[in-house]
């Protein structure tokens, strides 16, 4: 026959039942929470969807204004080369027949001994070039901007180069009391390249080291370099001249910008020269680098 439980343990056992109930209870009541906190992360997470998509549709609204804008500008990039070519060739036209005639002048002056007329006659011959110069700078500006600037590429002589180069510059050097130093090998060999483009950017380098030094020495060294597996050549122009400072390198390749306005004044120039020489290099897969102390 089986015991009865006593009163005692069946008190045990409600006292048992009392402790899981608020057990569960307790563990309901924490699921709550964490019900109501997921419940509160969904809605802070819907709020921060849809504030990214407010934000997509700005971007994308602000994109399309960027886009037009970029358009426009290319649009009137492409009006602006277009207009300088026409009137760069308006321009030359006019300019040759003046210093051709000028030219002629100064002859028929010599031959009837009106030598009075020759200095005037130089002069205008002499701005005329000045003038045609500034226009094919600014021709060749608006080409290559405009992605029409074509290269003529033939191997030729470097050091035969250098030598017609030297002997164009040698009388600007000399005017300015400067020494001019050349370094290049006869054996430094030949260049597959645009002949007149170079040239054109050396007379840029060379005059302008001729230009800002007074009584000193430029020098222009030629080497053959190899780097990232290729063969180079690079061509150095260093001068003693007056210098620049760091503020004025950071500007000194922007089209139509010298170093600042008391330079313009006192050393003429359109700022021209050196952005189509960087421009020129750029295209032949080369580099144009800089560095100066005040």
């Amino acid at each position: 026959m089986d015991a009865q439980p006593t009163y005692a343990a069946l008190l045990a056992e409600v006292e048992k039942q009392k402790s899981r109930e608020e057990s569960f209870r307790a563990v309901i009541l924490e699921m709550e929470g964490l019900y109501a906190e997921v419940a509160a992360g969904q809605a802070e997470i819907k709020a921060k969807n849809k504030e990214l998509e407010e934000e997509r549709a700005k971007l994308r609204v602000l994109n399309e204004e960027l886009q037009k804008a970029k358009e426009t500008a290319d649009a009137a990039s492409r009006t602006k080369s277009a207009f300088l070519a026409k009137m760069s060739h308006e321009l030359r036209t006019p300019l040759n027949a003046i210093i051709g005639y000028s030219d002629m002048l100064q002859e028929e002056a010599a031959e009837q001994g009106q030598a009075a007329f020759v200095p005037d006659l130089e002069k205008i011959e002499a701005a005329g070039r000045h003038l045609l110069a500034l226009i094919n700078d600014i021709l060749d500006l608006s080409k290559v901007e405009a992605g029409k600037m074509e290269l003529y590429l033939e191997t030729f002589d470097v050091h035969r180069m250098i030598q017609d180069a030297v002997a164009i510059i040698k009388p600007l050097a000399d005017k300015e009391g400067n020494k001019l130093e050349v370094q290049c090998p006869r054996d430094i060999g030949t260049l597959n390249g645009d002949l007149t483009k170079i040239k054109q950017g050396l007379f840029n380098l060379l005059s302008n080291a001729c230009k800002f030094t007074d009584h000193g020495t430029v020098r222009l060294a030629v080497r053959r370099e190899s780097e990232n597996g290729g063969n180079w050549i690079s061509f150095a122009v260093t001068d003693s001249g007056i210098g620049m400072t760091s503020e004025q390198l950071a500007k000194l390749f922007q089209p139509f910008t010298q170093a600042d306005a008391s330079t313009t004044r006192k050393y003429g120039g359109t700022g021209l020269g050196l952005t189509i020489t960087r421009r020129f290099c750029q295209m032949m897969g080369g580099e144009v680098t800089v560095r100066s102390e005040l």
